[in-house]
């Protein structure tokens, strides 16, 4: 999956919580501790991401 599309489906799971938790669906403590968990496993899940070629130093092996 591409790295923005798994950047939206984050986002759109931490909005529909937070709806859902403005509402009144959720309890407030509950809220709270996933408004602060679900950020936290996106950037893990996401940070991960590299880039399609590696740096041209490391491919070259020049570290001058």
């Amino acid at each position: 999956m591409h790295p923005i599309t798994k950047a939206l489906v984050w986002a759109g799971a931490i909005i529909l919580f937070a709806l859902l938790a403005a509402s009144g669906l959720v309890e407030n403590e509950t809220a709270r501790t996933m408004l602060i968990i679900l950020p936290v496993l996106a950037w893990t899940t996401l940070g991960n991401a590299r880039g399609c070629a590696p740096c041209p130093i490391i491919r070259n092996g020049d570290n001058s």
